[in-house]
């Protein structure tokens, strides 16, 4: 539990920050604000997209619970030997710790954050997952956060909290529980593809293909700004391409370049589906659910149906049975961009 009620939840993502607030046992306020210049630092564009979300929400003294991108983050499966003798505990540490060593440059104790949770255990067996992130990351975060008064509660990778969402919606809906689940999060600059044993986070694979990668292609072929290309993105609708009539051959070539984007991600998710099954310790994965902002493109998801063998899923942020104060937010939350802003006020709020 913590010291201060949890006054809601603020997602600083790869392309715009989301906040959502909490009171009364309902979802208060949404908002959201898109960084202006996707190429300037991020400092500062996460700077100024609080002062401008701040005219619209009141965020001073509110305590939130904060998400930052998968990237900032090293993410390892690690596997190990258990054992029940006196001081096994404190070994496999000392192990942990020579494996992060080696892996990751730079990497001590004393600079990072790190979190291990277990994904599967016997007598003689341990595989755990392995989060670090270096303090640095985190002070600069609390740094700009504390610029706006905004007291943070805690800080976690986006993808678990996207794992928490899927995690209690697998439970709520009325089929069975999925002991080993995919989670495919179509992000702005990249995707996150990855797995989950029982509400665990198993296995992540961070890929360079995501929402932007269409925009960039629209924006070249049909000569139009970022933020045009954006809306024009929304209104397409991927598949049927043997039967389309296109209106140019500019149209036609556009098209090939963005069925072929959805082709590399295909291919890395086929790629992630026998890597993670290979390593998969019990069972195979039986479900991919699809989000992300990324995935609004019309078209994804049957084009994803008839990709693959295992039945692929939205997110249904309506099981969660959530009241609101304004009816807009609900429809607002219907959409995919919300879903990490969700999954990490409804794990402590819900």
């Amino acid at each position: 539990m913590f010291e201060f009620k949890v006054d809601g939840a603020l997602d600083i993502g790869s392309s715009g920050i989301k906040v959502a607030l909490y009171k009364n046992k309902k979802i208060d306020k949404i908002n959201f604000v898109d960084y202006l210049d996707m190429a300037e630092e991020k400092t500062v564009a996460i700077q100024e997209s609080l002062e401008t979300l701040g005219k619209k929400i009141n965020l001073k003294g509110k305590n939130l619970i904060v998400t930052i991108p998968a990237s900032k983050f090293y993410v390892k499966t690690l596997e190990y030997s258990s054992t029940k003798e006196e001081g096994g505990e404190a070994d496999l540490e000392a192990k942990i710790e020579e494996d992060l060593e080696d892996i990751i440059s730079g990497y001590t104790k004393d600079d990072f954050i790190t979190q291990i949770e277990t994904i599967y255990e016997t007598d003689i067996y341990k595989k755990l997952v392995v989060i670090t992130i270096p303090v640095e990351e985190i002070e600069k975060i609390l740094g700009i956060l504390s610029q706006f008064k905004i007291r943070v509660l805690k800080i976690i990778p986006d993808f678990i909290a996207l794992n928490n969402l899927v995690d209690i919606l697998d439970q709520k809906s009325e089929k069975e529980t999925n002991e080993n689940i995919m989670i495919v999060d179509i992000g702005g600059d990249t995707s996150k593809i990855f797995m989950s044993t029982l509400g665990t986070l198993n296995m992540l694979r961070i890929v360079g293909v995501g929402g932007s990668d269409f925009t960039e292609i629209i924006k070249e072929h049909e000569m139009l700004d970022y933020e045009e290309a954006e809306l024009e993105k929304h209104q397409l609708e991927l598949g049927n391409d043997d039967d389309r009539k296109y209106k140019s051959q500019s149209e036609m070539s556009m098209f090939k370049d963005l069925t072929s984007i959805v082709n590399e991600l295909t291919t890395q998710i086929e790629n992630s589906l026998e890597y993670f099954n290979t390593n998969l310790t019990e069972g195979r994965i039986s479900k991919i659910f699809l989000t992300g902002g990324g995935a609004l493109i019309k078209g994804f998801k049957p084009y994803f149906d008839d990709a693959f063998d295992l039945p692929c899923e939205e997110v249904d942020l309506d099981l969660l049975n959530l009241d609101y104060k304004k009816a807009e937010d609900r429809e607002l939350l219907s959409t995919f961009r919300i879903t990490t802003l969700m999954g990490a006020l409804i794990k402590e709020v819900g």
